[in-house]
């Protein structure tokens, strides 16, 4: 017994050393950040960011207008396989939902997901902010792709001055970056949990490769693109997406935008804009559709096909790219066009236009990235052409089950 409770105590003091240092690391870091990632995480149950952190930061309403609801069909006697089951299942889905053209053919929900419940984006929201960058410079607000950003923002005077608002879209700025999502300490950790995200990512980059050269994913590059919009518009991201698209495309639900710090300050426009399932699907049929809605055009056709388009860019490997547009991955495995919104943990509105096909997954996991041994896959998840596959396959069965 004398040795269980010399044990205990010794226990007891380690860890409250551990504990003790861990706070002075913080602390002389300034990294203070961190308690608000502790407690946004840990403290409630996730080892990350989740889909459903809405309550973990401020909001601002995306409004929605007059809903469209889709047409449903959704008695056709078709359902995943068994094995795909199994392995769609092992990647913690919460939503699985297939339209073709304005209908719905497939859907379903697990745990707590439904129809109503609203998801976060993640990085499916960048697609969206370039989706307005395209607006706005049909409105004239932002004269050209080509522009410099030190235009709109004093910030980027000096050494920035010559980056431009495309090289920002495509994500080849040559500026620094840190996107791991293990470390703590990392920028885009910075990004998400901290309240000065103008300062991290306008100030404090610096030039660290030649602009318009390399792709190399970084979500600080969306956020400027924020900054852009705010400048040029003189409108919130959130008010700018409600007038411009969430209200001409007939949303059925609000949709939030997670915000910096406060309820005045700007949206987390590299993430975390939350939606429905139903409503995530709109979107798809928009870039299907080259921008138009059901004959009103939102978004310039050609702005929309440049962004479906691969930039003309090498990644870091020194490969060309084979991924990505303007804030818009790109699927080249198949000999149709296949391209898409992606977010962490497995978020995934993917557009398949030449046959009118829009599958979404919303969900909190993954496969793992394709390496260059993968060819197409390369810095795809490895499920992407799984739930195409299955998607085709539904279309398929759908279409056999109606004539």
């Amino acid at each position: 017994m004398k040795i269980i409770k010399k044990i205990l105590k010794w226990l007891g003091i380690l860890i409250l050393s551990i504990l003790i240092i861990a706070n002075l690391v913080i602390l002389f870091s300034g990294r203070l950040y961190i308690y608000k990632a502790i407690s946004a995480t840990y403290l409630r149950g996730n080892m990350g960011p989740h889909i459903y952190d809405l309550e973990v930061f401020e909001n601002r309403e995306v409004p929605a207008g007059v809903a469209q609801p889709w047409q449903e069909d959704l008695n056709a006697k078709f359902d995943l396989s068994k094995e795909e089951r199994e392995r769609f299942e092992k990647m913690d889905p919460a939503s699985f939902l297939v339209v073709w053209g304005d209908t719905l053919i497939y859907e379903e929900y697990w745990g707590e997901h439904n129809i109503q419940k609203i998801g976060n984006s993640f990085s499916m929201a960048k697609t969206v902010v370039s989706l307005l960058i395209g607006v706005a410079m049909d409105e004239g607000y932002i004269k050209s792709l080509d522009e410099p950003v030190a235009n709109y923002l004093p910030e980027y005077k000096g050494d920035k001055e010559n980056i431009t608002i495309r090289q920002t879209l495509t994500m080849s700025t040559g500026l620094s970056w840190d996107e791991s999502y293990k470390s703590p300490f990392s920028d885009v950790a910075e990004l998400y949990y901290d309240t000065d995200a103008r300062d991290l990512s306008l100030n404090r980059r610096e030039i660290e490769g030649e602009p318009g050269v390399t792709w190399i994913y970084k979500s600080g590059d969306t956020q400027v693109l924020v900054y852009i919009l705010e400048a040029a518009t003189g409108k919130t991201v959130s008010e700018y997406a409600s007038e411009k698209l969430w209200k001409p495309m007939g949303a059925e639900s609000d949709a939030w935008w997670s915000l910096v710090d406060g309820p005045d300050s700007e949206e987390k426009g590299y993430c975390c804009m939350y939606a429905t399932t139903r409503d995530f699907a709109r979107l798809g049929k928009l870039v299907s559709h080259r921008g138009n809605w059901n004959g009103n055009q939102l978004v310039d056709s050609s702005y929309v096909s440049e962004m479906c388009s691969l930039a003309p860019l090498k990644k870091e490997n020194g490969h060309e790219n084979n991924c990505y547009g303007l804030q818009y991955w790109i699927y080249t495995g198949l000999p149709y066009e296949v391209t898409y919104f992606r977010g962490m943990r497995g978020q995934y509105i993917i557009s398949i236009p030449s046959k009118d096909l829009v599958i979404v997954r919303t969900g909190d996991g993954t496969e793992e990235n394709g390496g260059p041994e993968d060819g197409a896959l390369e810095n795809h998840r490895k499920e992407v052409p799984f739930y195409i596959e299955i998607g085709e396959r539904f279309l398929k069965e759908y279409q056999s089950l109606s004539h």
